[in-house]
């Protein structure tokens, strides 16, 4: 289709106080009405921007205090949506790259030629200056101002782990590098960038602001191990356990410090080292299931067997975890140990992971959902090797390449490799070992296994002797149209759309469902879901696994070309859609005034009418978060407080007695289990006097990993029983949003 050239005048700016980036985007061609008319040739009107993302301005380039022009030629489609961004001129690969991801990402209203929308080029340029640095601030500096820019603060921290904990890592980012520009000297949200950014697995943009964090806070708590961290991910192992040993000497009792560098280490069978570290991390907390499989592996590697295969059950007794009973299982299928055993484990992980399948509906696939076909997709590995050991071929193929299909991971590769060869496929199963060894080149969140991409490469020379060189490049190639099919160009229409799909076993019919791009695209439906799928589940997996893929047509080609996105690729794309959408509803998001709901802090309840927080006081690493409610005239409160405990639920409640105790004339009356929104916990009928006034309160506790929520109902004794039906009503109403996102939120120093 043939593209007009036109004149646009836009701006996305951002302008802080220091180190920030200010962004102007301006085309560079000719619209109708400005420079040139119709009868000069055609043109078209011009797109207007709905939405746009600010660039972010990259941490080494920020530090080296990098500036330039980015110049951007692009294309508008007919869909308001931006495509074939490349870059004119640039600065340097970092500030490139963030400028086209940013753009690229923008939506517009479409240019018109003749009143129909039409594809349209433009030239934007994107600016990235920094601010000069302002000067001191006066001892006269008006205090209305500094606290309203403290409260503007605490407001970003409070957002950006609002963010965070929803599984919005592009959003936390951006809000953190706010507070950054706004607070450049304070360590604690340098590590919380380093954290998002690690999540978003952009990694040499972690370890940049992780390392920034360190410097401004040498003392840091946290930013150690997040960098340790970092390198692992990057292979960098000494330089991890560098960081994780850092850690320690600034706390000894780092528990995550310790459990990372023993599981590390573990990982590169050095378990002689890693034994000390993992049982330290035990010892500070136990019943860390992840922790028990580590050590088990590493007792059975050791020649401790029996006490191995023993700290494996204990693992999968203390969590129903499906990821722990899936390690657990595959810690003896790698080792041909136990067979049985390691398929009851693995049957408990796939029944358990079943269950995130039923009720997905297609029009608004989260990240948290399509981040269950990944994990499952390593599950049917494992279950997948467990045939093979078996001897059941048929069962174990069908498994394994359904997990290849969906995950090009190592692992998977060797695996499905090794099948083929007992098939008597041997060309087969060389390309999947080449497929194998080039799939460790593509960057993922998940750690490498180094004995299966190994192995991949020994049966890859045992069945192509030689220089592997050229087997490798093919496989880089045959990686990358692993996921794609073709089908007819009916129409000859150049466009784009993203679709979700549904793949289920047997016999049924994928499911395609339009989600944005040129609606022309939605009659291509019958034709995808009667293609022949490159992607699938095991036949007898009784499961139907939600995708995301692109389809892309030229009108040059006759053939449309479909890709599926792999499941990290579909978990990416998600995260960036929520954070747009974040970006452009923020503004016109409605509450009710009777509900509190807190992402951040991790709960939510239902309010009487009346009742009004009357304090919020966010928390950190070491201080509660607290919030208090009450009615005017009124002594009664009710409280929510989120804590970090390091240690067991018994030890939180010793520890909230022990400090309960010192109170005048404080009586535990009594104890007992309770409900509340999944999680289990304890119910305390208490009471105390306080100034004079003898207070009753109900209290109930819960945890999950380190993070503990207390909910308390205070009056004064002799008008309680007032407010006891009205306490009851909102301690029922407690709702704990964190039970819904992804469960590896909860503790990501994992």
């Amino acid at each position: 289709m043939c593209r007009f050239l036109l004149l646009v005048l836009f701006a996305a700016s951002v302008a802080h106080s220091q180190d920030t980036i200010s962004v102007d985007a301006v085309s560079a061609m000719p619209v109708c009405g400005q420079k040139t008319s119709p009868a000069e040739g055609p043109c078209a009107t011009a797109p207007k921007p709905l939405s746009e993302i600010s660039p972010f301005y990259p941490e080494k380039a920020r530090q080296e205090r990098k500036e330039g022009t980015v110049v951007l030629k692009l294309t508008i489609n007919k869909d308001g949506a931006v495509s074939d961004v490349h870059v004119v001129n640039g600065i340097e690969k970092d500030i490139d790259q963030a400028a086209v991801e940013a753009v690229g990402q923008w939506k517009f209203s479409p240019g018109t030629y003749q009143g129909n929308p039409v594809d349209v080029e433009l030239s934007v340029s994107v600016n990235f200056r920094l601010t000069a640095t302002p000067q001191q601030s006066s001892p006269n500096e008006n205090l209305q101002a500094r606290q309203e820019t403290a409260q503007n603060i605490r407001n970003l921290y409070s957002d950006a782990n609002e963010a965070y904990s929803r599984g919005d890592y592009a959003t936390s980012a951006n809000l953190l590098r706010r507070i950054t520009s706004m607070q450049p000297q304070g360590g604690y949200a340098w590590n919380q960038l380093g954290r998002a950014l690690l999540a978003m697995n952009e990694l040499d943009a972690a370890a940049q602001a992780l390392e920034t964090a360190i410097q401004k806070d040498p003392a840091t708590r946290d930013a150690y191990n997040n960098l340790g961290l970092v390198y692992w991910r990057q292979g960098k192992y000494e330089e991890a356990a560098t960081e994780f040993r850092r850690q320690i000497v600034v706390n000894p009792d780092d528990h995550y410090s310790h459990r990372n560098l023993g599981m590390m280490l573990h990982d590169q069978h050095r378990c002689g080292e890693a034994m000390p570290e993992l049982q330290k991390g035990l010892l500070l907390t136990p019943n860390h299931a992840g922790s028990m499989v580590a050590e088990g592996e590493c007792d059975i590697d050791l020649g401790n067997q029996a006490k191995g295969i023993s700290e494996l059950e204990q693992a999968t007794s203390i969590s129903s975890a499906p990821d722990i009973f899936n390690s657990a299982a595959y810690a003896l299928a790698k080792r041909n140990i136990e067979i049985s055993m390691a398929e009851k484990w693995s049957d408990a992980c796939l029944t358990i992971e079943k269950t995130h399948f039923q009720y997905v509906p297609l029009d608004h696939l989260t990240p948290e959902q399509l981040s269950y076909v990944y994990s499952m997709s390593a599950y049917w590995d494992t279950r997948g090797w467990i045939y093979f050991l078996r001897g059941d071929n048929t069962a174990a193929r069908s498994y394994v390449e359904a997990s290849w299909s969906l995950l090009a991971d190592p692992s998977v590769g060797d695996h499905l490799g090794h099948i083929y060869e007992k098939l008597g496929r041997p060309a087969d199963a060389a390309k999947l070992y080449a497929m194998a060894v080039a799939s460790a080149d593509l960057q993922a969140r998940a750690e490498t296994d180094a004995d299966d991409l190994g192995d991949a490469r020994k049966q890859l020379t045992k069945l192509v002797p030689g220089n592997l060189d050229r087997e490798i490049r093919q496989a880089h190639a045959d990686l990358s149209n692993k996921n794609v099919m073709l089908i007819a160009n009916v129409g000859g229409l150049s466009a784009t759309a993203d679709f979700a799909v549904r793949i289920s076993p047997g016999a049924k019919p994928p499911e395609f469902h339009w989600l944005s791009g040129d609606k022309a695209l939605g009659k291509f439906t019958d034709s995808l879901q009667a293609a022949k799928l490159p992607v699938f589940v095991p036949e007898s997996s009784a499961v139907s696994a939600p995708l995301r893929g692109k389809l892309t047509c030229h009108s040059e080609e006759p053939s449309c070309r479909f890709v599926f996105l792999s499941a990290e690729e579909a978990v990416n794309v998600a995260q960036n859609e929520m954070a747009l959408a974040g970006a452009t509803t923020a503004t016109t998001t409605t509450h009710d005034p009777n509900v509190y709901d807190n992402v951040a802090m991790g709960m939510r309840i239902a309010l009487p009418d009346e009742w009004k927080m009357v304090k919020d006081d966010p928390g950190s690493f070491s201080k509660p978060w607290n919030v208090m409610f009450g009615k005017s005239n009124s002594a009664a409160m009710f409280m929510l407080t989120k804590e970090r405990f390091e240690g067991p639920m018994e030890l939180y409640l010793k520890a909230l007695d022990s400090y309960f105790s010192k109170q005048t004339d404080f009586k535990l009356a009594g104890e007992e289990m309770v409900k509340r929104d999944g999680l289990t916990g304890k119910r305390w009928d208490v009471s105390w006097n306080q100034n004079g006034i003898l207070f009753s309160a109900v209290m109930e506790m819960f945890g999950v990993g380190d993070d503990y929520y207390r909910v308390t109902a205070l009056a004064p004794s002799e008008v309680y029983d007032r407010y006891a039906e009205t306490f009851e009503n909102v301690l029922h109403s407690v709702q704990f949003p964190m039970l819904h996102a992804d469960p590896r939120l909860l503790d990501p120093a994992k």
